[in-house]
């Protein structure tokens, strides 16, 4: 069977993590929610159904997929943002039907005519397949980000029944609580540090330095390559690869390739890749009036229905020593935030937001940037990412 996984008209209430990727790429506990669906179909051709806008991005980051093909064979639609299992999968069966949960389009088992159809009337991108017998199924679907937040235990959960049984009893001098549930996969941990899994498992991939006195509490998820800083304390969060971590996490997640290596509070909260944290940088996840978070998406707010949200950072921010961030707050890719007292709650992409005051990022020194942060990680910014970034700039000076 072919498999088409894809984003829909909603993308952008992922902002502004999705700015920058498909929303399959973002992260959902030890991997992303693309890597956990093509796990469930490892015998299967699978294509990927993403904004125009992405395609050569995507095409880059995955050369093993085709990416929005000029035509499509009878198959299944798999939604990127539904945390799929075996046993859901099961409920998808029929010919040329519609998998609705509240109303909207998780799933569907299209014709080559109808899929056709479909895609030339816009996809899953603008509207839902016609023609076609609807069925309610009972799935999770992730609707923004801080669903994610709230299902971090849930996904490390999930990922620990692939390690098999903990090999913690490897690390003699590591302080452990409930060992069973901790897994470690080569990493160099130092003594004085203490791992609790009483709440949650924890998972230390391979390659990950952790210093001493430092304090984690699962559920966790520590990314291959990862320094975890000493004295830092961690609690019920995924961090991705290759990130430099210190101070406070709590109930957090970091899609990878980020340094939040001093001190400062970070809670409740989504950061992206290539976000550098500058000294004291902390953020609020508690109103003083213990309301719930609002937060502005798409030119509206919307009521997380959450009394804990922190903030939301995309691709490449900056933010300099000392730098306060309130409840709910949004810090669109390629921005940079230097100022006394907090900022707004919500910033664009390619802002230069210095003094109180709001200046547009200067493109070129943007990807002179770019290309020495990822080389110190031995990745090149590519001619392709370049032409991306460009494009978006070009699009939120429009805005």
């Amino acid at each position: 069977m072919n498999i088409y996984i894809f984003e829909d008209k909603h993308f952008s209430d992922f902002f502004p993590i999705s700015s920058t990727r498909a929303v399959f790429d973002i992260r959902f506990g030890k991997s992303t929610f693309l890597k956990r669906i093509t796990k469930l179909f490892p015998e299967h051709s699978v294509s990927l159904i993403v904004r125009n806008s992405l395609k050569e991005l995507v095409s880059e980051r995955h050369p093993n997929f085709e990416v929005n093909p000029e035509s499509f064979d009878e198959g299944l639609w798999i939604s990127g943002s539904v945390i799929w299992t075996k046993e859901n999968i099961k409920q998808l069966s029929g010919e040329n039907t519609a998998f609705m949960k509240n109303n909207r389009l998780v799933a569907a088992i299209l014709s080559s005519s109808n899929a056709n159809s479909w895609i030339s009337d816009g996809g899953p991108l603008s509207s839902n397949p016609s023609n076609v017998e609807l069925k309610n199924v009972e799935v999770y679907q992730c609707n923004y980000l801080w669903d994610i937040i709230k299902l971090i235990g849930e996904s490390i959960n999930d990922d620990i029944q692939e390690l098999g049984n903990s090999n913690a009893a490897d690390y003699p001098h590591v302080k452990m609580v409930i060992p069973e549930k901790i897994f470690i996969n080569n990493a160099n941990i130092m003594s004085g540090v203490l791992i609790n899994a009483e709440k949650g498992p924890v998972i230390i991939d391979k390659n990950v330095d952790i210093y001493g006195q430092t304090y984690i509490e699962g559920p966790a998820y520590i990314g291959t390559g990862t320094i975890i800083s000493a004295l830092t304390k961690i609690k019920n969060s995924a961090i991705g690869n290759n990130c430099k971590i210190g101070g406070e996490v709590e109930s957090s997640v970091i899609q990878g390739f980020t340094n939040k290596v001093h001190d400062g509070h970070l809670g409740d909260s989504f950061l992206g890749e290539w976000v550098n944290l500058g000294a004291g940088t902390s953020n609020s996840n508690l109103k003083n009036t213990y309301s719930s978070v609002k937060v502005r998406l798409n030119e509206e707010l919307v009521d997380t229905k959450s009394l804990h949200i922190g903030c939301f950072i995309g691709d490449h921010v900056k933010t300099a020593i000392g730098t306060l961030i309130n409840t709910g707050t949004t810090i669109g890719p390629a921005s940079m935030i230097s100022t006394y007292g907090f900022p707004p709650t919500y910033i664009p992409s390619f802002s230069w937001y210095v003094d109180r005051k709001v200046d547009s990022t200067d493109f070129d020194k943007f990807v002179a940037t770019a290309r020495e942060v990822q080389k110190r990680r031995n990745i090149n910014f590519s001619a392709i990412e370049e032409e991306f970034y460009k494009k978006l700039s070009i699009i939120n000076e429009s805005n």
